[in-house]
């Protein structure tokens, strides 16, 4: 078995994963027709854009990082549960074993935020197409990270269940983050500090540039070195957290 063989082999088992397909590409699409297309709000200005294109890009981020919880958590699962072993009979390198698993990541992480732009396209979202473009690259960008998130649950509970209830919180995530729903001034002064609040920021960042609602009417206008900062010091807790773990477990392996 060749490199690229195994790759195909890899992205080929997405067709087969009918339940994982469903909550990271369908559930995200309907939210966004849901609460996004289907509302008389939805044609309202919101910076470069409207509030429909906003959802749109909460929804294509949320469905991004849970893809991205998701597969590798279950890569992790998968590992240890004795086919890295059945792997490692192949003639297949490290390096090809870690280009596919990527690659599978890559491609779950693609799958929603496209549908979801997409759907964006057909219905009522607006922005210029450069923005819309900028925002789509960012949702891929800053989803992706949310990996390391999975595979901590993938290392500590080693269960297709465990994956399930991490990628499942990120819907307490989002809310927390003021991606769903504006938050009160007083309740937006934590949510900055949330894992997914500088991601969201850095998503909507060519569409708002930073401003955001909150539940009293006002606008809160973050700027894009706090989110950017943010972002990568939650990158860097989930991969501490990661590495921390594997390394436990080979100390006791």
């Amino acid at each position: 078995m060749n490199r690229l063989t195994f790759i195909a082999l890899t992205l080929k088992r997405l067709t087969a994963d009918w339940v994982g397909l469903f909550f990271t590409i369908v559930l995200p699409v309907g939210m966004f027709i849901m609460f996004g297309a289907l509302q008389p709000y939805g044609e309202m200005q919101a910076g470069h854009g409207n509030v429909s294109a906003h959802t749109m890009v909460s929804m294509a981020l949320y469905g991004g990082a849970t893809a991205a919880v998701a597969a590798a958590g279950m890569t992790v699962v998968e590992r240890s549960s004795g086919w890295g072993r059945q792997l490692a009979l192949t003639p297949l390198s490290g390096g090809d074993l870690l280009l596919a698993r990527g690659a599978d990541i890559l491609v779950r992480v693609l799958l929603p935020v496209i549908a979801v732009n997409i759907a964006g396209l057909v219905t009522n979202a607006d922005m210029p197409l450069d923005r819309w473009l900028a925002a789509a690259v960012l949702c891929a960008a800053a989803a992706i990270p949310f990996g390391f998130f999975g595979m901590i649950f993938g290392l500590l509970f080693r269960s297709d269940s465990a994956v399930s209830v991490a990628a499942t919180s990120l819907v307490i995530l989002a809310f927390a983050s003021n991606m769903f729903m504006p938050l009160s001034e007083d309740l937006l002064a934590f949510a900055r500090f949330t894992p997914l609040y500088g991601p969201s920021v850095l998503a909507h960042f060519p569409l708002s540039e930073g401003v955001q609602p909150t539940n009293g009417g006002a606008l809160h206008e973050e700027s894009l070195g706090f989110a950017l900062v943010m972002t990568l010091v939650w990158f860097g807790v989930f991969a501490g957290i990661c590495w921390a773990l594997e390394h436990r477990q080979k100390g006791r392996a």
